[in-house]
């Protein structure tokens, strides 16, 4: 392979992944729910049950791998608008406690289905072959990316 093959493909890798981010994240919002917030509601959705006390900011704030700040900002707009409520906490007053409103495990349960219906139209389009080699490529790539990028990002430290 070229020198020119080379660059042309890793352009096309470049062209076609902006397009896949700029698409998957041009909706803006599902139900007045952002992307940052719905990823939010879902940790929340999956870690506390209904007969649990509820979940620390800083808890929320590790798992999602974003600054505690990042996590109020978010809760705020999902407070007000009646997508998660905040508690304190009885042993001890000073800590705020999180939990998922049905409202919430409503519209995430039919933003799941929406997305679960939109990717069986994507492998309908492509047909169960080229969606068989897309997933195997798919695994290719992240097994890829989970050896190398770590690698790639101590090489600028």
């Amino acid at each position: 392979m070229t020198d020119n093959e080379i660059t042309f493909l890793m352009d096309e890798i470049i062209l076609n992944m902006m397009k896949i981010k700029r698409l998957a994240c041009s909706s803006g919002s599902w139900d007045g729910i952002r992307k940052s917030e719905f990823e939010l509601l879902g940790v929340l959705i999956r870690s506390v049950n209904s007969d649990e006390k509820g979940m620390k900011v800083s808890e929320l704030s590790r798992r999602l791998q974003i600054t505690p700040a990042a996590v109020t900002h978010a809760i705020n707009a999902l407070e007000k608008n009646g997508y998660v409520q905040r508690f304190s906490d009885p042993g001890d007053r000073r800590l705020v406690l999180l939990k998922p409103t049905e409202k919430s495990k409503e519209v995430c349960q039919k933003i799941k289905i929406k997305h679960l219906e939109y990717l069986r139209s994507l492998i309908e389009y492509l047909g169960m072959k080229d969606s068989r080699e897309f997933v195997r490529l798919q695994s290719l790539v992240v097994g890829y990316m989970e050896i190398n990028l770590p690698k790639q990002a101590s090489n600028y430290e």
